[in-house]
């Protein structure tokens, strides 16, 4: 939505200081403006473009260097991966504290109010977080100073509407301007006579509007779903196996993902011997990958896809998938359909709370864990960086970006919102796969 695009090009003008200043105030006297200094903000640039390969191809398309393409037609989906994925932790250390604070609860707010499926609890969450935002923002920035009122733009004030238009019309993507543009172009492309196109855009809506009706009385007359691809193996639940395989079964490698199989088959089981396969496809339609085959490409070639979002022992975890198999578990007639995962840290708690669940900060651990495939949610990026943690720790870490409309990781820690106080497979090396 425009919205993201709005509240983004004004955040990043204060940040810059290259905000209309009025003749009775002094930018020197900001103390927000961090990003000013031309080698920060190159430097900037430069770490939001080396973050694009960690974002899986899922993520449509990635932020570009934001100091170089800021002029030239950044897109709004761009600014909603830069300013509500990214830049949390891109600014942590760089913004000053209270303001970083308060930008993490409009950032939190936010990725709840984009979830395609929205629950009370994160209505409830939304509406504090933005509207303690929207105070604290005006507090922080205005400061009620007539000479600083071009800081508070109609944006500001649309995001506390955001959660009561959501009570009244439903989730914001359904509404927004996403849904509509690209709806107006499918229509557009269904006109085929140049005489008279506003009477025919209208009749191509009826009409659409028609079959949408018709077919949510009577779905079984819609076309069937397009299948899976030759080779995939359909595990239900709408979870399937994508190909690349191997084309011979053979014994794991003994060590760490040895003992994590027999771990997992349980006293009685002999170690089996397994194919790797490269791909899972996931309900929401995602494609998970793996470091079997991913990894055969370099860095800069990579929309990294093997990250993913499971459920570990009762919660939300974070791991990276080595590679995909199936256990025989009974004569080989039943199969335990798996992951194969290298897991990540829990998040710090302590800089999870200081930003309101938007800065994840792991740490990727050496266990390996043996997951049911129906176990994973979704894909993540993790994207390195090395922060100062509260605990003035600084060490190697990488924070996890979820995709914007798909249901958010509540990592159980309460919002510091109350708070007022403001002080695709173009694999390579075929050998031995089919």
């Amino acid at each position: 939505m425009h919205l993201a695009g709005n509240l983004s090009d004004l955040l990043i003008s204060l940040w810059r200081g290259t905000l209309d200043c009025g003749t009775t105030d002094d930018v020197d006297t900001w103390d927000w403006v961090v990003l000013a200094d031309g080698d920060t903000w190159i430097a900037h640039g430069n770490a939001v473009e080396k973050a694009g390969p960690y974002l899986p191809g899922s993520f449509d398309r990635k932020p570009r260097n934001i100091s170089e393409k800021i002029n030239t037609s950044y897109e709004t989906w761009e600014f909603q991966l830069y300013t509500f994925g990214l830049t949390p932790a891109l600014l942590y250390g760089i913004l000053p504290d209270k303001y970083w604070t308060n930008y993490c609860q409009l950032v939190r707010g936010f990725q709840l109010m984009c979830q395609h499926r929205i629950t009370s609890q994160d209505i409830a969450d939304a509406y504090k977080l933005l509207c303690i935002w929207e105070h604290n923002f005006e507090l922080l920035y205005y400061q009620l100073k007539e000479d600083r009122l071009q800081m508070v733009r109609p944006c500001v004030h649309q995001t506390s509407h955001l959660v009561s238009e959501t009570i009244q019309k439903g989730p914001p993507i359904c509404y927004a301007q996403w849904t509509m543009e690209r709806t107006i172009g499918n229509l557009g492309l269904e006109i085929c006579q140049p005489s008279r196109p506003y009477a025919n855009l209208s009749q191509e809506g009826i009409r659409r509007c028609r079959v949408n009706t018709l077919l949510s009385a009577m779905p079984e007359l819609d076309e069937p779903p397009k299948g899976l691809p030759p080779g995939a193996v359909d595990l239900g639940d709408r979870y399937a196996l994508l190909r690349k395989r191997d084309k011979y079964p053979l014994f794991p490698a003994v060590g760490d993902i040895a003992e994590a199989i027999m771990n997992f088959l349980g006293p009685g089981h002999v170690l089996p011997r397994i194919k790797h396969w490269a791909r899972l496809l996931l309900p929401n339609r995602q494609i998970a990958r793996s470091v079997w085959r991913e990894t055969l490409k370099a860095l800069e070639q990579t929309r990294m896809s093997r990250n993913i979002k499971l459920k570990y022992e009762g919660q939300d975890r974070f791991g990276e998938v080595l590679y995909f198999t199936r256990l025989a578990i009974e004569a080989d007639t039943q199969f335990a359909d798996v992951a194969v995962v290298q897991m990540y840290s829990a998040p710090d708690e302590s800089l999870l709370r200081l930003s309101s669940q938007t800065v994840a900060s792991c740490t990727r651990l050496e266990t390996i864990a043996i997951v049911n495939v129906k176990n994973i949610i979704s894909m993540i990026a993790m994207v390195p960086h090395r922060p100062t943690l509260p605990s003035g720790v600084t060490e190697d870490h990488f924070f996890m970006v979820e995709k914007p409309g798909l249901d958010i990781s509540n990592l159980g820690v309460p919002y510091g919102a109350g708070d007022d106080n403001i002080n695709d497979d173009n694999d390579i090396g075929d050998d031995g796969v089919e």
